[in-house]
């Protein structure tokens, strides 16, 4: 019997315009898992922050955190890459040098930046919203440096899942990438944006794509199944190219929906992916 698996983005996919999973997208998730569906969330953000985004009782059978750097499933870790020493102190000594807003992601722990590095990040947010962010955005980044940031003197030697980095003008971030990207060999790098105004690195190989092979694999699933995957933003790209069937967010920019087979009816901030999910799996 093939087994269905649903993997949902978070950020502009299944989090709301106040970066939270309602009530009713939870019940509708719940009632597709009933159902036997398989539901995973693929995401960019962090295995530990997730719990603040969602109500107390939401569940699902796995977790692909940090763009497929680490994989969970019912709790426990079943795969983890991270990006070397290396490549985590040449990041930092290139932004600090190009004056670009980065976090550094360690698993299990808060993010992290340097105590010398701390003037430039909080005038990256100083003044209110402008240029190119988008609201949601804009939101975790003074949720970061108020609460999430932990600010050290020393990169100290750990796991890093990931580096995010931001600017408020999208010309400026698409310089940092044109900067780093004829390094990702030396680097040892992948990198991906979720919004015009992030970049996201990740060790060489790591993607969305990537973790759901190794996750089907775990669950000796890579057979007999089919796949669903829902997005919005360039993240999504490998994910959305290797299911079977991508279905792809209406507030999504339209070249991300000529990856879809569908574009749902409704936005991230009208329940969109509830929406879809019911009408796929749960009306007859």
């Amino acid at each position: 019997m093939t087994t269905q698996v649903v993997f949902l983005d978070m950020d502009g996919t299944i989090l709301n315009e106040e970066n939270r999973v309602t009530d009713f997208t939870n019940e509708i998730i719940q009632e597709v898992r009933q159902k036997g569906i398989k539901v995973f969330i693929a995401t960019g953000r962090a295995y530990d922050e997730i719990s603040y985004l969602v109500p107390e009782n939401f569940e699902v059978d796995g977790i692909l955190s940090s763009n497929g750097a680490v994989g969970y499933i019912n709790g426990k870790e079943i795969f983890k890459n991270q990006l070397p020493m290396e490549t985590v102190h040449k990041l930092v000594d290139l932004a600090e040098k190009h004056q670009i807003y980065y976090e550094l992601f360690p698993y299990y722990k808060n993010r992290i930046a340097l105590n010398r590095d701390k003037t430039l990040l909080l005038s990256e947010i100083s003044t209110e919203q402008a240029g190119d962010v988008e609201a949601n955005e804009w939101k975790s980044r003074q949720e970061a440096l108020s609460e999430k940031i932990k600010w050290v003197d020393e990169i100290p030697e750990d796991a890093y899942s990931k580096f995010y980095f931001f600017k408020k003008h999208k010309t400026e971030i698409k310089k940092w990438e044109e900067l780093i990207l004829p390094m990702k060999e030396e680097l040892n790098i992948s990198i991906s944006h979720s919004t015009p105004c992030n970049l996201e690195t990740m060790p060489m190989g790591v993607n969305k794509a990537t973790a759901i092979e190794a996750a089907l694999k775990y669950l000796e699933l890579d057979k007999d199944v089919k796949t669903y995957a829902i997005g919005d933003s360039d993240n999504d790209k490998q994910m959305l190219e290797h299911v079977d069937y991508p279905i792809v967010m209406k507030n999504a920019p339209d070249h991300i929906k000529e990856l879809g087979k569908e574009v749902t009816r409704r936005t991230n901030e009208e329940n969109g992916v509830a929406d879809y999910l019911s009408k796929k799996f749960l009306i007859n």
